[in-house]
């Protein structure tokens, strides 16, 4: 063992009090740090999920046609302003093309190919607006849980079947196996009969929108070959910008990523961050304040004993040394002590209370490497002042006090 290494080690276990304190105080600090980021990110993931979960990650829609810069007679360009009419409706019509790149790309892990619009339901003397998507009957869990969230009925999906969600037929007064009236907005009539009830927990998506098969949507919005939208759902949430910006270049189309679409949802998240960014800051400020103050009220308490070593040839690069392995050791052992209790409060924490009231605490996302890392070097550089100035004392100076 080095000789450096022994002296640190001698002067950490001559005071075990002291250095109990200071181990003791750099585990707290590293448990709070590991602490907030498994709260942090846990509650950020769970946000993500609760969000994004149930819907797309990237939504592909019909290009929006923009007004055509025509030269004038004197040389400038003039942007002409178009209206669309109102009977038109944009539309996928290439989409076996868009389907064959999607295929093509990877980490892709659901895609549904819809029609999607307004109507109106009617029961008896109640009508009610209603959004209809037509999805295909194979791919109708593609993107959310429908089939996981049927409470009554099946959630099957014939040319006359229609699945609507349970407070919407509760406000209609209607259930399994009766017929509705559906309206579309192109104003094509239907008769449907009730398949399934869906309970999502979400009442603006309980309460207004009915799923139909997707050749059922054709006829009802008058779009025999194309499709309004297709979503896309990913392995990797973050890829989505990624993917649809890739989408986007290969298809002409409009490439929607989920966060540009959750504008909240991002700013909350980022929110967050930087709110367990200033908690983590504040914790490395309170790991150097408190070595570094212990460690320099040391060297003032040793400063004999180092001047004596001093008189003996000892060169101030071993005294430095002596002194910042002090502060890397106490570094060391709290952030790994620090570390482990942060993991067990956690995962005791995360295992606590049941449904909604259980805290959104991941163990995983504790970010132990960072905490050892930056507490160990926080340890280090609170060192360097008393290391310095242990360093530069004076051995005559020292041995006469």
């Amino acid at each position: 063992m080095r000789f450096d290494l022994k002296v640190a080690l001698r002067y950490l276990l001559s005071n075990r009090l002291q250095s109990a304190l200071l181990i003791g105080g750099v585990a707290i600090a590293v448990t709070v740090f590991t602490f907030n980021a498994a709260l942090i990110n846990g509650l950020a993931e769970f946000q993500i999920d609760r969000v994004v979960g149930s819907s797309a990650h990237v939504t592909i829609e019909p290009a929006t046609p923009r007004p055509a810069i025509l030269p004038s007679t004197d040389g400038a360009q003039r942007l002409v302003a178009t209206q669309p009419a109102l009977e038109r409706r944009e539309q996928i019509k290439e989409w076996r093309s868009v389907e064959r790149i999607i295929d093509s790309l990877p980490g892709i892990t659901g895609v549904s190919y819809n029609i999607v619009g307004t109507g109106l339901v009617t029961r008896g003397e109640q009508t009610l607006p209603v959004s209809l998507k037509g999805v295909e009957p194979a791919r109708l869990a593609a993107i959310a849980p429908i089939d996981q969230n049927i409470v009554a009925g099946e959630a099957r999906l014939g040319l006359n079947d229609v699945l609507i969600g349970r407070k919407l037929a509760t406000d209609l007064g209607i259930g399994v196996g009766q017929p509705i009236f559906i309206t579309s907005n192109q104003g094509r009539e239907r008769t449907l009969t009730v398949r399934g009830l869906y309970a999502t927990g979400v009442d603006s998506l309980d309460a207004r929108l009915a799923y139909v098969n997707l050749d059922t949507a054709r006829v009802m919005f008058d779009l025999p070959e194309g499709l309004t939208e297709i979503e896309i759902k990913l392995a990797d949430l973050d890829a989505a910008r990624a993917v649809a910006r890739q989408l986007a270049d290969t298809t002409g189309l409009e490439a929607v990523a989920w966060m540009d679409r959750n504008q909240r949802l991002r700013e909350a998240l980022e929110g967050q961050g930087n709110s367990g960014q200033i908690i983590k800051m504040f914790t490395l400020i309170t790991i150097v304040v408190g070595v570094a103050s212990a460690l320099l009220l040391t060297t003032f308490r040793r400063r004999p004993e180092i001047g004596i070593m001093r008189s003996f040839g000892i060169s101030q690069r071993f005294v430095l040394s002596v002194f910042m392995l002090q502060g890397a050791l106490i570094g060391i052992i709290g952030s790994l002590a620090g570390c482990f209790l942060g993991w067990g409060f956690s995962t005791l924490l995360a295992g606590a209370g049941e449904g909604g009231r259980r805290l959104p605490v991941d163990p995983s996302l504790g970010q132990y490497d960072v905490a050892l890392l930056l507490a160990a070097a926080a340890s280090i550089l609170a060192a360097l002042w008393p290391a310095r100035a242990a360093s530069r004392i004076d051995p005559v100076e020292a041995i006469s006090q």
